[in-house]
């Protein structure tokens, strides 16, 4: 039996650690318990989206049969659990598989029942999250009335109304996600409707291809997502846990320091993710390998090409070529999907328009700096885009 155990420090790093330990030396014949903890000390960004690569990766090769609690399971310690981002998601996507117990290997799945019927409801309801944070998670193998976010999808296909999203985003980042200071609130007004633009789009992608696989059948279990986070974070914090990644030398650019840093040393700022368990960008839009594999992930980042043909009235197809703009001389995006994990820093390398013919000309760097070369071994299970938005500072 295999035991993998997630600490409640886990890092970025320690969970890079873990997963290349785990794909390496884990026996296909046996048993995968999963030890979660009670919460998560300090949510870095990307640290959600990374811990449900490895959840997701881990159990596409070698199902996770088991999920133990490595506390008392009671109501008390349960409503502190399900104020945790990455409980409801995990716990969605091996209801059907895995057997759930605590420290005395009780059982407690009908314990953990109500709990994530009630958080369904709230996410569904739109209503307040514990903590300066909203997730919008569907679950495709429960029922639709159990498992799909009525503002983005429902029995008869995805939510086409992208006004109605983006009023539904507004109001969740003005009223449960950026309450910490309202000079992040006033900053943000002139941007918010391009934010709920791209939950909009990118929800719309993930329900076009995210839920099937390269050749249309529907992938089971499978879950898709929204994740917004405000951070308020030490600078030396921030730039310790990145050590030697690109957000290092993104959190030291100059431009960044005299935008966002205060006199407190903090730096505010916004994460949004999508996720979901799909095959990925790779396999998804390769076409039978006419492209290599970074020219696909290219593409995506270049408007009119990720729409598929589907029932939805409107095909913006805009990718991710929106993002890239709002994000321009200011944010960060990372993508992770198939072997490959890369990045756009757009105060480094500005955004511009690019011509489908001339790939060549858009710039995407290798999160790992290893030349986009990878081994077969290290292919993960689904897509994770984070986009990184700093705030002014309020000095």
């Amino acid at each position: 039996m295999t035991e993998i155990k997630i600490p409640k420090s886990v890092t970025h790093s320690k969970i890079k650690s873990l997963q290349k330990s785990i794909l390496s030396n884990i026996d296909n014949s046996g048993e995968v318990t999963m030890i979660l903890p009670s919460e998560i000390n300090n949510y870095k960004f990307s640290l959600l989206a990374d811990l449900l690569q490895l959840t997701i990766t881990l159990n596409k090769k070698i199902p996770i049969s088991k999920i133990k609690f490595e506390f008392e399971i009671n109501d008390k310690t349960l409503e502190s659990l399900y104020g945790q981002e990455f409980i409801y998601p995990i716990i969605s996507l091996l209801w059907n598989t895995a057997s759930f117990v605590d420290l005395n290997n009780e059982n407690v799945k009908g314990k953990l029942r109500e709990f994530q019927n009630t958080f369904f409801f709230k996410m569904n309801s739109l209503s307040r999250l514990k903590g300066n944070k909203f997730i919008l998670t569907n679950i495709d193998h429960f029922s639709n009335n159990k498992g799909l976010i009525k503002l983005l999808e429902n029995s008869n296909g995805f939510n086409d109304n992208e006004e109605q999203i983006i009023d539904s985003v507004r109001n969740i980042l003005m009223n449960y996600v950026l309450t910490f200071n309202k000079n992040n609130t006033e900053e943000i007004k002139n941007i918010v409707d391009d934010i709920g633009a791209i939950v909009y789009e990118l929800s719309k992608n993930t329900y076009e291809w995210g839920k099937t696989d390269s050749l249309g059948i529907p992938i089971s279990p499978s879950i898709r997502g929204v994740y917004l986070k405000f951070y308020n974070n030490k600078k030396e914090n921030i730039t310790k846990e990145y050590h030697k990644t690109p957000l290092e030398e993104y959190f030291n650019q100059n431009t960044l320091i005299e935008r966002s840093l205060n006199n407190k040393g903090n730096i505010y700022y916004l994460e949004i993710m999508v996720f979901d368990s799909g095959v990925g960008f790779i396999e998804k839009f390769n076409n039978k390998g006419k492209l290599s594999d970074i020219d696909v992930l290219k593409r995506c980042l270049i408007k009119n090409q990720t729409s598929a043909i589907s029932n939805l009235k409107s095909k913006k197809g805009l990718g991710l070529d929106r993002i890239l703009n709002i994000l321009n001389k200011t944010g960060f995006i990372k993508i992770s999907t198939d072997k490959y994990c890369v990045y756009r820093n757009l105060i480094k390398d500005e955004y511009k328009p690019i011509d489908i013919n001339k790939l060549e000309d858009l710039k995407l760097e290798d999160w790992n700096k290893n030349n986009f070369s990878f081994n077969e071994s290290e292919k993960i299970s689904g897509s994770y885009l984070s986009i990184l938005y700093p705030f002014k500072n309020s000095n």
